[in-house]
């Protein structure tokens, strides 16, 4: 078990003013057996009420909406959580099962795949899931830039590159091809300095955490703020919004460090 103290910014910024803005939020930590919150604070700027809803993976979701003109919006959470992972999770879905959007093999990363099947010398789902993830590892070079949040397993894998987001992608993508049920997960970690994206993989009982993008097991360092099939459902921030603007800025500061 650790007691994690937690802060997560992200400052979007728009080459114009917009309105009409509807938003989503997904930043505030997942409540769980193995993760839980001990104290939580967050801060919306432009000021507008919110509400708080919980969508179909648990995660919460906080919506609101800037009728004026703005040029920016700035969201922050602090607080202090606390993480065992030798407490099972045990929230299976069927859903967690079948590929989507994100993860659809394509010819060449279904022929990845059934290689290192073949090479595996596993059969338990965890320890498949560590093979394919040094398999991955072997093959995709971490590089920001080169995708894009929008970019598929099967893109990420044809251009050999990517960052922690495809690296989950295709591994989830592997182990779905085998059956195995698996998870997209958001949220921070000891590791990063930034948002961060990893797996969890069902043995059969429980969910186990495992970071391809760094070819190892997500232990206690790590908090979850939002899970689900894939990037898609745990996007930190969506937005709608009207207006003469082309483009938009984000930071993105985080920090997560083990307390006393």
């Amino acid at each position: 078990m650790k007691r994690l103290k937690f802060s997560f910014s992200t400052k979007l910024t728009f080459d114009n003013y917009v309105h009409d803005h509807s938003f989503a939020l997904r930043f505030t930590p997942v409540e769980s057996a193995a993760q839980h919150i001990i104290a939580f604070e967050s801060e919306i700027s432009p000021f507008t009420l919110t509400k708080n809803t919980v969508d179909a993976f648990g995660n919460t979701v906080t919506s609101g909406f800037l009728k004026k003109e703005h040029r920016f919006l700035d969201f922050e959470i602090n607080g202090i959580a606390e993480t065992d992972i030798s407490v099972p999770k045990t929230d299976l879905m069927p859903c967690y099962r079948y590929q989507t959007h994100f993860t659809e093999p394509d010819i060449a990363l279904s022929e990845f795949h059934r290689f290192a099947a073949e090479e595996c010398p596993c059969s338990d789902p965890y320890g498949k899931a560590m093979f394919y993830s040094g398999k991955i590892s072997e093959q995709i070079r971490y590089e920001k830039g080169v995708t894009t949040i929008r970019t598929t397993a099967a893109e990420a894998f044809a251009l050999k590159a990517g960052v922690c987001q495809d690296y989950a992608h295709i591994l989830l993508s592997m182990l779905r091809m085998d059956g195995i049920p698996c998870r997209y997960a958001a949220g921070l970690a000891c590791c990063d300095g930034e948002t961060h994206g990893w797996a969890e993989v069902w043995d059969g009982e429980k969910w186990i955490g495992i970071d391809p993008a760094n070819n190892r097991p997500a232990n206690d360092d790590y908090l979850i703020l939002s899970q689900g099939r894939d990037f898609g459902d745990c996007a930190i921030d969506r937005g709608v919004m009207f207006g003469a603007y082309t483009k938009q800025m984000q930071l993105i500061s985080s920090k997560l460090e083990e307390i006393a």
